[in-house]
């Protein structure tokens, strides 16, 4: 019988080996893809497969997207800010195909010096389009993986998930595609609404996805009350916010509440 994604996380949250995992673990079962993005850019894309195989003939997906600095490989080691090492290993345990993809200017996307937190610094300072260009290329390439991922057919699950920066492409990608059917968002940062479809509030209204919201009452980057709004505008019929008493870097047991949720989302 295919172990349920609730037991799974709940064997490696109380493993001390997942603890202690290396911060970019040698991982088992993975194929290396490159993908063509709409403008030609190349997006290499980290393809794992389930450790189980699904019950029924269409392997659930689900597409991880990690934070701003940061890369693919959060998804796989139990490391400070995502810890999501262990999330991901249940979700394979669990059945799921699992898509990792860099953000634009991250990871094997890097150019040689390059900082991706200096376009942060530019928007701030009054030239904004760095940063636009960052987030809206990325979102077209999750969809663009997500196409890909999905040309056996549509899986009754198809999960996108996001931390920070992650949590805002997940945002962009889940109002433009109905195809996706559970959302989770960690910490998305507020993003002024002067920004266009790159800022989560603008295009929240479109999200009718299973849809949960993690935020943190101490967000340096999301006032409390921004979240709140965020959560509030969206239509979907089956949302739940849970904040924590943290700030950005959420504690490591956000993601049993994550577990909780896709335990319960049948």
């Amino acid at each position: 019988m295919k172990p349920s994604l609730h037991l799974v996380l709940a064997l490696l949250f109380a493993s001390p080996v997942a603890l202690a995992a290396p911060p970019t673990p040698t991982v088992t079962g993975a194929v290396e893809r490159t993908l063509t993005a709409a403008d030609g850019a190349s997006i290499p894309v980290r393809v794992l497969e389930p450790h189980v195989k699904a019950r029924d003939a269409r392997t659930p997906v689900a597409l991880l997207l990690h934070g701003l600095t940061r890369g693919k490989e959060d998804w796989l080691a139990d490391a400070p800010p995502t810890h999501g090492g262990a999330f991901t290993e249940a979700l394979r345990a669990a059945g799921y195909r699992v898509y990792l993809l860099d953000a634009r200017h991250h990871g094997e996307r890097k150019l040689p010096g390059e900082k991706p937190g200096l376009l942060v610094k530019r928007l701030h300072a009054g030239e904004p389009g760095p940063y636009v260009s960052m987030i809206s290329g990325t979102a077209a390439d999750a969809q663009v993986v997500l196409t890909h991922a999905l040309e056996g057919g549509r899986p009754a699950r198809v999960l996108v998930a996001g931390y920070s920066m992650g949590a805002q492409v997940a945002l962009l990608l889940a109002a433009r595609e109905p195809r996706i059917t559970h959302l989770v968002t960690m910490v998305p940062p507020d993003i002024e609404p002067t920004l266009g479809d790159v800022a989560p509030i603008n295009v929240v209204g479109r999200v009718r996805q299973r849809w949960l919201l993690l935020s943190a009452n101490q967000d340096e980057f999301t006032p409390a009350a921004q979240s709140a709004a965020l959560f509030s505008a969206a239509p979907s019929r089956h949302k739940l916010h849970r904040s924590f008493d943290s700030g950005h870097a959420l504690p490591r047991d956000y993601l049993r509440e994550v577990q909780r949720w896709l335990a319960a989302e049948r």
